[in-house]
């Protein structure tokens, strides 16, 4: 029963550390970059993901290989 309560408290610590340094970047980021809006993450130039276009060489050199 005690090791259960140490296993808690260990890991709501972890979580609070976590939480509180990921606030604190958030609270960074807003002061110090306010017009940043994180457009430019994961920016492909284009609404579908590399993956998922038909129209990509891939695809080709794929079907090559298979042949």
């Amino acid at each position: 029963m005690v090791s259960i309560i140490i296993v808690f408290i260990i890991i709501g610590s972890f979580s609070a550390l976590i939480s509180y340094f990921w606030v604190r970047g958030i609270d960074y980021m807003q002061e110090n970059h306010p017009d940043y809006k994180g457009e430019d993450f994961l920016d492909w130039g284009n609404e579908t993901a590399p993956w998922e276009d038909d129209s990509t060489d891939n695809n080709k050199t794929i079907e090559k290989a298979k042949i």
